[in-house]
């Protein structure tokens, strides 16, 4: 299962750092700034559900893999976008490409998060459902403020519902005792329903102008 955890945490950073680079772009910041948030979204928030949990370094922070996978994959889109890969970049293409990364990144720290709360307490559907929604949703909402966007969990097609449906989904079949299959329906799970809320324009209630 450890071997697992670490696939979808990577694959997670991968895409997370994918979709922050791409932003970083589309805002016509420098290098730095493309790094940093990338950085953010592919860590931000499995810090901050490790501190929740009270794992102190974070893990992301206790080897230097994860910044190391986030350093080669700005750096492989740097060099894409320098010998003509730019409309994987820029453009509508880069949108489809940010996108699919923001969904892969979203199911896979969802499993990831889901781990961890079943690890930290077996019993408690509630940890599991926020840990798991923290992971898949934090590093986002820390990108998005940086690059002064209202945070896609506040206002895009569902974003954070697939989440925490992937973490109950986690829970109940973890229960009945398929900890490895639980992984991959919650990864189907989440990444399924985002794309459909995207093809399809899938959004919560909401109010669009108050009368008086």
């Amino acid at each position: 299962m450890d071997f697992l955890w670490l696939l979808f945490d990577i694959i997670g950073t991968i895409a997370f750092a994918i979709s922050g680079a791409l932003l970083g772009i589309q805002r016509r910041m420098d290098i730095f700034g493309i790094l940093i948030l990338a950085l953010v979204t592919a860590i931000g928030g499995g810090i901050v559900r490790d501190v929740m949990v009270g794992r102190i370094p974070p893990t992301s922070l206790q080897t230097g893999l994860y910044i190391s996978i986030t350093l080669i994959t700005v750096g492989i889109m740097f060099i894409m976008y320098r010998y003509g890969w730019n409309r994987y970049i820029e453009g509508k293409g880069a949108t489809k490409v940010y996108l699919i990364a923001d969904a892969l990144g979203l199911a896979s720290f969802t499993v990831t998060g889901a781990t961890i709360g079943i690890a930290t307490d077996p019993t408690n559907l509630v940890l599991t459902v926020v840990l798991g929604g923290i992971t898949a949703v934090g590093g986002g909402i820390i990108r998005d403020i940086l690059a002064h966007r209202t945070p896609s969990v506040l206002k895009e097609e569902v974003y954070a519902l697939p989440a925490l449906l992937g973490g109950i989904a986690y829970f109940v079949v973890y229960a009945i005792g398929h900890q490895i299959v639980a992984s991959y329906v919650t990864f189907l799970i989440v990444f399924i329903i985002r794309m459909i809320a995207i093809e399809y324009h899938w959004n919560l209630p909401r109010i669009d102008r108050i009368h008086r």
